[in-house]
């Protein structure tokens, strides 16, 4: 291991900030028309949902469960919350088409979810992971991370339970059936 390995914290750290930048990007589109607008924003949508569905599963099956046995069980309980609330409305997105007049309320209102979950997460959750664990620790979690990522699905899975067993056990045949309907599809595959 070498100091310049990401810990755990560094890289979903990273993943909050891309999601805030595509955030940024569909707050600039809000309100705005037009089929190359509408595509836009499906494919922005498209690419924060696989991002965010698998940051998800990630953190629940390898993130929580520590945080849940070791340092904060209420706090993992209310992540885990969070996010099913989110894949609710990334479902209610995936459903909607861009144009639709509601897009944007319903865009808006993940963002407004998934800011919130990131404040109280970077501010709680990540520094009790940096007081509690070694540095070793934090590197070999996000090696795993990195690993559940790969194989996570890449849509929403509201009905599934946010239990890391469950999880542990349907993502790979969820992230798999995922994975080629998007080849299939080409979701997720900007278009530039």
């Amino acid at each position: 291991m070498t100091n310049t390995e990401r810990d755990v914290v560094d890289l979903l750290s990273a993943d909050h900030r891309e999601f805030d930048r595509i955030f940024r990007e569909l707050e600039q589109l809000r309100g705005a028309t037009g089929p190359d607008v509408v595509q836009r924003k499906r494919e922005l949508v498209d690419e924060v949902t696989i991002g965010l569905a698998q940051h998800s599963v990630a953190e629940e099956t390898q993130v929580y469960p520590l945080v849940e046995e070791q340092l904060d069980a209420e706090e993992a309980e209310h992540s885990k919350e969070e996010h099913a609330e989110a894949e609710e409305t990334m479902k209610r997105l995936e459903r909607m088409d861009a144009g639709d007049p509601e897009f944007d309320a319903v865009v808006a209102h993940l963002i407004g979810e998934i800011r919130h979950h990131v404040e109280h997460e970077e501010g709680r959750m990540f520094a009790a992971l940096r007081a509690n664990l070694s540095r070793g620790q934090l590197v070999e979690l996000a090696g795993k991370v990195e690993s559940v990522k790969k194989f996570a699905p890449t849509r929403p899975h509201p009905l599934t339970p946010n239990d890391a067993t469950v999880r542990r056990v349907a993502a790979p045949l969820a992230g798999l059936l995922d994975h080629l309907r998007d080849a299939v599809s080409g979701r997720g595959k900007r278009a530039d």
